[in-house]
């Protein structure tokens, strides 16, 4: 019984959260979209011109196409690292893209508003600086250079990072792992503002954007939290102040639409994954995370076995339980 309640109310706040929320996309309704896009294979050789009429040829509307977009070329374009880390002297751009199959944040997002530019879709690029590692917690690093893409629909703006979509890069940057997600296709606003700071702040697109020590202090943001739209409180910073064999209890917002989460686990610098307590009610979601390690490390926190925060912790010694 106490299990039914607890799924009852995170339906009731899914439905509640939906109301009125400009970006209320049910993203399981695009798998069909998915589907034919990756079996159209990666058209080698051929235009970008047909390989998006191709690729769209069962889609009725705008949003469709950018799914179709996002899934062809997160799954066919390759990552180039080289590219990424010299990008001031390598050429990177939509064709480049299309002739290689490979490029940096910038040949993605070019090549996205070049699809985009074929079927009359609004869209910009967008570039900034973004955070990917725990390294980058706490500091603001300008020449972590990476752009994505805006489109607007139906009055309605989206962002979309496809490079991230395609996979992740390691904390050194040495090697990119091919792993697609769609998290990173019309993504929850605010989250997405937490990895990405534009250079121009308007581009963040929400109300209130965040200042840039804002932006350095949040902790990590994973593709979990984005899919679930888990957001963490103001209160919740990316560095972790503790004492060891104490814990720590973390509220989150749901900003979008939660599903039923079947377990949190967080591990320590990467090691193994332990089981944690959560609990949620009308007023957010929350993490126990325990310090069970003094000095400092990284946490990531997964929900459902998935990468939804990654956090810097500094423990200290002692015994004492606090919470956020």
């Amino acid at each position: 019984m106490k299990e039914f309640i607890r799924l009852l109310i995170l339906l009731l706040l899914s439905f509640f959260a939906n109301i009125g929320h400009a970006q209320n996309i049910k993203k399981e309704d695009f798998f069909i979209i998915d589907s034919f896009a990756q079996k159209a294979g990666a058209f080698s050789g051929n235009s970008l011109e047909y390989i998006v009429d191709s690729i769209t040829a069962h889609c009725t509307n705008e949003l469709q196409m950018t799914r179709a977009f996002y899934c062809w070329e997160a799954s066919f374009i390759a990552f180039d690292i080289k590219r990424h880390k010299n990008s001031k002297s390598e050429l990177d751009n939509a064709s480049t893209a299309l002739m290689e199959r490979k490029a940096s944040s910038e040949g993605f997002a070019q090549m996205f508003k070049a699809m985009c530019d074929l079927k009359h879709i609004d869209c910009k690029v967008v570039k900034g600086v973004v955070r990917r590692t725990v390294n980058d917690i706490g500091a603001f690093n300008p020449d972590a250079i990476h752009y994505w893409n805006i489109v607007q629909i139906n009055n309605t703006y989206f962002t979309i990072d496809v490079s991230m979509g395609a996979g992740e890069l390691d904390e050194k940057e040495r090697h990119f792992f091919k792993k697609y997600t769609d998290a990173y296709w019309l993504c929850n606003r605010k989250l997405f503002a937490l990895s990405h700071f534009p250079d121009d702040k308007e581009m963040q697109l929400l109300e209130i954007p965040l200042t840039r020590v804002e932006f350095s202090e949040a902790p990590i943001v994973g593709p979990m939290a984005i899919i679930t739209g888990i957001t963490p409180t103001r209160a919740v910073k990316g560095i972790i102040r503790g004492i060891v064999d104490s814990s720590t209890v973390y509220k989150f917002n749901i900003a979008g639409r939660l599903q039923y989460v079947p377990s949190v686990q967080v591990s320590y610098d990467k090691g193994n994954r332990i089981d944690v307590p959560f609990d949620f009610d009308e007023f957010g979601f929350y993490i126990t995370i325990p310090h069970s390690m003094a000095g400092e490390h990284s946490v990531e926190v997964y929900l459902g076995n998935s990468l939804a925060f990654v956090f810097k912790a500094d423990i200290r010694k002692g015994s004492k339980k606090t919470k956020t």
